[in-house]
């Protein structure tokens, strides 16, 4: 009977609560509501202190259990609280409301209880309200153990993907009970929260195997919806290889085409990568190396990496992969690409190619040559152009049977071709012009103006393509005949050896080391004009017992020619009675500090119209002839004593060889007579005296003058004429005295006698 009537209560009270929030309770008069607050939060409790229009509140009291809380007394006015519960201020209600609100703040686990209000009124009757009030305590924050018993602060790992991760969730109190769950990101991974084998605590231990997607494991503990659930997290480490690569450009590209020479940025993203990865770039097997720092962000597991790519024609077709690779990861699963083909556009590539020309951009005249235009493009070309001086031959008539398409054909090369060739071709993304290539004509040396003679240099005038580098020279005299070989069309006169004192015939011809001159260029070339002027400036004087003639030098002669003019026997012209060459070593000497250096020769004797002359000479030809005749004064000083003829050295030969013939004769004599004398007896001496005559001694007298008397005729081998001067008697003193002949002698004339 007893187990009946307590089932019955409750469940007329469980339908007193859903029912409405307004029950009666046995032994109170009035309503019983329930609320529930969290510990240290604050509450609101309600009173009804509603009345009739006319009636008023005489008194408010607010019980916690049986113990009263709170009162105010409204016929006095007077305000009471519990110091034991209102501590620190904590309870405060607001008369002017109606119903009427008690403020609890800061709840404590021990305010949980049944609370309820009696108001009495004038008129009205007193009216009670009840209320229920559960204190939730909240759990402690929930902290992890490992496998091993170790906490786990934040962060767990590193694991591999794959690998399984064991570890325990712990929670401290709670009331009620809180319930324990554990989270892979915002999926619900397990729900079996358990009691510990340690007092007021709960737990839930996990074994979760690790994907990719396993990035932070959160438990959660929870007793009330007043509350939010009470979490705490772990981040897993794992490490990852990139799930994915791709490549992005940053302009809006289509098909990946590019166009070469210009600049574009690509990035290259690779997704679910831990740690930080190895972005490299590569263009077909280049590593390329120009991007900048990659960048990695820990939370969205993603690495990024740009790159500055200025594609070129070389490039067309060419695959660009990036490649992310983690070393954390061991070798085989560790990597990542992406790879994409690039279409490259580019303005046509264009060069002109020369065909069977045999040398380089040349061609000899009258040969026959081709040129190509080579050109790389993508899109294709469809239109080829050619020039020729930047002229658009395609529009010439002339060149209309030359032309064919991307072939320009010459069957006959002329100097007219020679010049700049180019040719362009066209695409959809343009016009490409190549470089002029220079077509050369050759042709063997030409004469233009012959040969000339400038200064002492002869010059070879021709013209030719490519200019001569050989040049052969050939130089005839009256008399002789010389070969030169130079490599330029200039040869100097210092370079011929045979005389040059006339005309000479000059012939060169040139080679240019492809072709050799037809027609050599010749000249007959005088060599007058090189020859120096006549002396201007000569003087004669006499010195040291000869007759000198100084001359200052004369440009460009090499040496000088004196000569000696004496007049004929006739007087009727000059003579040349002596030539010699003096050179600038032979004599110099300084007169003034004026004049310089001055060239001195020798002229031997002078006389009255006798003339010096003195002409500049090189090896061209000798100048005009410069006479000067001696004046009267110098003339006289150069006369010498009568007595100086002996010391000439032409008299003293001269008489020498007199006195030769003389003593030879003497000798000869003297040895006849001696021979006789040796073969005839001597008769005895007879001395005779003869007397003579007047007219007898008379003429020996005369006969001894004579003997006295001696004529000289010398010959200078200087001259072209004698000269005779008579010697006195005293100029012979030292001639050998004749005697007497002896007394046995008879003095006796004879026509063939020497004496």
């Amino acid at each position: 009977m007893g187990h009946r009537m307590s089932v019955f209560q409750a469940l007329i009270y469980f339908i007193l609560v859903l029912s409405s929030n307004y029950a009666f309770i046995i032994g109170i008069d009035g309503p019983l509501l329930h609320q529930e607050a969290l510990e240290d939060d604050n509450i609101t409790l309600y009173c009804d202190t509603s009345g009739i229009s006319d009636d008023e509140l005489s008194l408010l009291v607010w019980y916690k259990g049986d113990e009263s809380i709170y009162s105010y007394d409204a016929r006095s006015n007077i305000e009471w609280s519990s110091q034991t519960f209102n501590t620190s201020g904590r309870l405060s209600t607001d008369l002017s409301k109606r119903p009427t609100p008690l403020y609890i703040r800061s709840l404590r686990a021990d305010d949980e209880a049944l609370y309820h209000c009696r108001v009495e009124f004038l008129l009205t009757p007193t009216r009670y309200t009840g209320i229920n009030l559960t204190i939730i305590v909240l759990p402690s924050k929930p902290f992890f153990l490992d496998e091993i018993g170790n906490k786990i602060e934040n962060k767990i790992g590193p694991y591999f993907e794959g690998d399984t991760l064991m570890i325990n969730c712990l929670v401290i109190g709670g009331r009620p009970s809180p319930h324990i769950n554990w989270y892979n990101g915002k999926v619900l991974v397990d729900a079996s929260g358990s009691d510990s084998d340690i007092p007021n605590v709960r737990q839930n231990e996990l074994y979760l195997t690790l994907t990719r997607d396993t990035k932070r494991i959160t438990c959660e503990a929870t007793n009330t919806i007043l509350s939010a659930p009470i979490s705490s997290y772990v981040d897993v480490e794992l490490y990852l290889s990139a799930s994915n690569v791709s490549i992005h450009w940053l302009q809006e590209i289509k098909g990946n085409t590019l166009q070469a020479g210009n600049t574009y940025a690509v990035k290259c993203k690779a997704y679910e990568v831990h740690p930080s990865p190895d972005i490299a770039w590569w263009l077909n097997d280049n590593h390329l190396t120009q991007y900048s720092n990659q960048t990695w962000n820990n939370l969205t597991k993603t690495a990024e990496s740009y790159l500055q790519l200025t594609p070129t024609m070389k490039d067309d077709w060419a695959t660009l992969a990036c490649v992310t690779t983690n070393p954390a990861i061991p070798p085989g699963k560790n990597s990542k690409a992406d790879v994409i083909t690039l279409n490259v556009t580019y303005v046509p590539i264009v060069e002109v190619l020369t065909v069977g020309t045999g040398k380089l951009n040349g061609v000899i005249e009258n040969d026959t040559f081709r040129l190509i235009c080579e050109v790389k493009a993508n899109p294709r070309v469809d239109r080829f152009i050619w020039y020729f001086n930047n002229t658009n031959i395609n529009e010439n008539k002339d060149w209309h049977d030359y032309v064919f398409g991307n072939t320009l054909i010459f069957k006959k090369a002329m100097r007219r071709h020679t010049g700049p060739y180019s040719c362009s071709a066209k695409s959809s993304m343009g016009e490409g012009k190549a470089e002029d290539v220079e077509i050369t004509v050759f042709y063997s040396p030409e004469c233009t103006k012959g040969v000339s003679l400038r200064d002492e240099i002869i010059n070879c005038h021709v013209q030719s393509e490519p200019n001569p580098n050989l040049f052969k020279w050939h130089i005839r005299t009256d008399s002789e005949f010389q070969n030169i070989t130079t490599p330029s069309p200039s040869m100097p006169l210092s370079m011929v050896t045979i005389s040059l004192a006339k005309t000479a015939n000059v012939t060169c011809e040139a080679k240019n080391g492809i072709l050799k001159q037809r027609n050599p260029c010749t000249k007959i070339i005088s060599f007058k004009h090189l020859r120096p002027q006549a002396p201007r400036q000569c003087d004669l004087s006499y010195e040291s017992n000869q007759f000198l003639i100084h001359c200052i030098p004369v440009e460009n002669a090499t040496h000088y020619e004196i000569t000696v003019w004496r007049m004929s026997k006739s007087n009727a012209s000059l003579i040349l009675n002596s030539k010699s060459a003096l050179g600038f070593g032979a004599q110099t000497l300084i007169r003034n500090a004026d004049e310089g250096w001055r060239i001195g020769g020798l002229l031997g004797t002078l006389s009255d119209g006798d003339e010096a002359g003195t002409a500049a000479c090189n090896r061209y030809g000798s100048s005009e002839i410069l006479l000067l005749r001696p004046t009267e004064k110098l003339l006289n000083d150069a006369k010498l004593p009568w007595w100086y003829s002996f010391f000439d050295k032409d008299v003293g030969i001269i008489i020498g060889g007199v006195l030769l013939i003389v003593v030879f004769i003497i000798s000869t004599a003297i040895a006849v007579c001696a021979a006789r004398r040796s073969r005839i007896k001597q008769p005895v001496p007879v001395i005779q005296v003869v007397g003579m005559d007047d007219i007898t001694r008379e003429f020996l007298s005369s006969t001894r003058d004579l003997k006295a008397r001696s004529s000289c005729s010398l010959r200078s081998r200087s001259s072209d004429y004698l000269e005779t001067e008579e010697v006195g008697l005293t100029q012979w003193r030292h001639l050998p005295v004749i005697h007497d002949p002896p007394p046995d002698v008879t003095l006796t004339m004879h026509r063939e006698s020497a004496v």
